[in-house]
């Protein structure tokens, strides 16, 4: 099932205060991550947070699963450039 120790994980939390903005953004960053081209690396999501609003802030998430800690680095900084040239602040993930 490629869960820890045999994987790595990370969760990736988009928010925002506005729903519409929140879903937009999760699913602009879920559609980069798709246009990629991953080398042993899963991406599941965008889908709504465990706890979807917590204090009038919206949540989605993305979990990314990867076999090894250099591929999912590799791939959380290419994310986080494309997510910059799209204009999705940093903050806000």
């Amino acid at each position: 099932m490629h869960y820890p120790p045999h994987a790595v994980l990370t969760n990736i939390i988009i928010q925002s205060s506005r729903l519409e903005e929140a879903a937009g953004w999760a699913a602009s960053l879920g559609k980069c991550f798709a246009g990629m081209a991953l080398e042993h690396v899963r991406v599941l999501g965008p889908a709504s947070a465990p706890i979807t609003r917590l204090k009038r802030i919206y949540r989605f998430h993305l979990l990314l699963k990867a076999d090894n800690r250099q591929a999912l680095a590799k791939t959380l900084g290419a994310g986080l450039a494309r997510a910059e040239a799209l204009g999705i602040r940093a903050a806000t993930w």
